[in-house]
């Protein structure tokens, strides 16, 4: 009778901890769920238009709350889905905002509201060749393009994006090692 006691009070301790590790492995699931739902996106970038900002398959960390109450601000790497194609997302920089006007000048020269940017991003040696193109921004629209002006799909092809679609801002590069970096 002695060992049957014994085992049962095994057993029991052995289920008690076993609740407390499932308890704790659920909570930390429920965590991580509810930070990626809400805080932070894990992003591989698809293509060659940021380079060399941010290179193909390069792993990011998208903050999905801070451009919320902060804003999006002129030369902010955003993430949004594709205006084009569904259920695909892009990342490009954002360039343009509501009420502006974008000058594509053939100089390759952004002009905003008729003024040069201040800072334009473009990664090439060569000035890009733009066509002459102007874009009005309308409401709730952001004007975006890829810092490799070369080889971007961006604004100036299928336009200003609804702001509605742009999910968060690019905090951080965290794969490969070698490219660890904060974005900005």
């Amino acid at each position: 009778m002695g060992r049957h006691t014994t085992s049962s009070k095994s057993n029991k301790s052995f289920g008690r901890e076993f609740l407390s590790y499932l308890i704790v492995i659920l909570c930390a699931a429920s965590i991580s769920i509810l930070f990626r739902i809400f805080l932070f996106e894990p992003f591989i970038v698809p293509s060659a238009s940021m380079e060399p900002t941010l290179m193909v398959k390069d792993k990011l960390i998208v903050n999905k709350v801070s451009f919320k109450f902060s804003g999006i601000k002129r030369g902010d790497i955003i993430a949004f889905h594709s205006p084009v194609t569904e259920g695909k997302d892009l990342v490009k920089r954002a360039i343009a905002f509501e009420g502006e006007t974008v000058k594509l000048g053939t100089d390759g020269v952004i002009y905003i509201n008729g003024k040069p940017i201040d800072k334009d991003y473009y990664a090439g040696n060569a000035p890009p060749k733009y066509t002459g193109q102007t874009f009005k921004i309308g409401k709730n629209e952001i004007f975006v393009m890829g810092d490799n002006r070369d080889d971007s799909y961006d604004s100036r092809y299928f336009g200003p994006i609804d702001k509605n679609e742009v999910f968060g801002k690019v905090l951080m590069i965290y794969w490969p090692p070698s490219r660890i970096k904060l974005v900005k």
